[in-house]
């Protein structure tokens, strides 16, 4: 009766041994996916951050030519509304103008 015991002690820790073996095995194979997926999604995550600051390089060079093209027309018009009000400048007509050939 005590040998009884004792191997059916010794198969149920067989048993559990076994059980730990594929329940460690279960849990390795479940990491090794997380560390899978996670490599995947980080990489494509890094991909559209390199898109996007592509983008945002382009609109900054798009927006300083447009801000350079502002402050030139602005400029322009300054110019000429100085022109108009200080010197009494206006522009000429088609009969006013003399064209000067060499």
């Amino acid at each position: 009766m005590i040998q009884n015991r004792t191997k059916a002690k010794q198969k149920q820790e067989g048993l559990t041994l076994w059980g730990c073996f594929y329940l460690s095995l279960v849990l390795v194979c479940a990491s090794a996916l997380g560390v899978v997926y996670s490599t995947h999604s980080s990489r494509h995550l890094l991909n559209e951050l390199q898109t996007l600051e592509n983008q945002r390089n382009a609109l900054q060079v798009e927006w300083g030519q447009l801000l350079l093209e502002q402050s030139s027309l602005m400029s322009q018009g300054q110019v000429e509304e100085l022109a108009r009000a200080e010197l009494n400048m206006i522009i000429p007509g088609r009969e006013d103008i003399v064209v000067v050939r060499r």
